[in-house]
């Protein structure tokens, strides 16, 4: 039997080699003033272009809670925005809604917190086969004339999606965005009273493997993505941090993003976190889209 190949140590030693090869550049450059400004002056510009990429992505990308037995707000995941054709969904994963079992949803009427407001009944769902299932795939219609805590959110549009399935981008010229909102407490404070929540979204640039590491994985890459989340190795402007639990962010948004103009679209919806393997695994958005016409064929095959 083949021994199987240690792609996430491979992953952290390239990681190592490349951050100790800017280390002996930074280092050469502190004889030079004028070149160690230039290269603080581009790491403060890449930092705030981050946090300004992140702040216009989670007018889009929203938390979804249930009320617990007690009546309390619990998050169970993520959704994405999206409008097409004029009409409205929220993009999420299969297994947060199976979750939330016939509880209503609600979500926050503003970013990264706000009062809760209990989500319309959706106009139209499909549940998802044994193999959408598996893709972890559900979509949710939205009526037009009552969006609810949505109302005031910015939709994604066309322009904004990956609509064509293009190839995924395993060179320099892009990174790759994963953005949701983690239930753990250290993230999220609740005052259920009011039923009022303060919540930090979670975000982090990575990029996707290789096609071997799908095969030794027996997932399918035209199905899925699967991009590098080192939680051990994860490095936030030039220093390593411990990032939060990921439970919550099953239904966020992976983005493909340019470096050179700092936007790209929605290529992926997050699914899990495979904490052996150190990935992140998303449903691409080929997927999504194609219940979406099947739910259109749905509603227009009743009328």
């Amino acid at each position: 039997m083949a021994r199987k190949t240690d792609f996430p140590e491979q992953r952290r030693l390239h990681g190592r080699s490349l951050s100790s090869a800017l280390r002996e550049i930074v280092g050469v450059a502190k004889t030079d003033a004028e070149i160690r400004k230039l290269l603080d002056d581009a790491k403060a510009r890449r930092s705030e272009e981050r946090r300004g990429l992140a702040e216009r992505l989670q007018e889009s990308v929203t938390p979804l809670f249930i009320a617990d037995d007690r009546g309390r707000p619990t998050g169970i995941g993520t959704c994405v925005l999206v409008s097409l054709n004029s009409e409205f969904f929220a993009f999420t994963a299969a297994h947060v809604i199976r979750d939330a079992g016939s509880s209503r949803l609600w979500a926050p009427s503003k970013n990264e917190g706000g009062g809760l407001l209990e989500l319309p009944q959706c106009t139209a769902h499909l549940r998802p086969s044994i193999r959408r299932d598996d893709l972890d795939v559900r979509v949710l219609a939205l009526s037009a004339a009552n969006l609810g805590a949505f109302q005031h959110r910015v939709f994604f549009t066309e322009a904004d999606i990956d609509q064509n399935d293009q190839p995924d981008d395993l060179g320099s010229e892009s990174f790759y965005l994963v953005m949701g909102y983690p239930a753990s407490r250290t993230q999220l404070k609740v005052r259920s009273a009011i039923r009022h929540i303060d919540q930090k979204s979670f975000h982090c640039g990575t990029n996707p493997v290789a096609a071997g590491e799908y095969r030794q994985e027996e997932i399918s890459q035209s199905d899925h993505i699967l991009l590098d989340f080192d939680r051990e190795a994860l490095v936030v402007e030039g220093m390593q941090v411990t990032p939060p639990k990921l439970q919550g962010v099953s239904g966020g948004g992976i983005f493909r993003i340019s470096r050179a103009s700092n936007r790209g679209p929605l290529v992926a919806i997050a699914t899990q976190h495979w904490l052996g393997s150190r990935l992140i695994v998303g449903t691409r958005l080929r997927h999504f889209l194609a219940m979406v016409r099947e739910l259109r064929a749905t509603l227009t095959s009743k009328l």
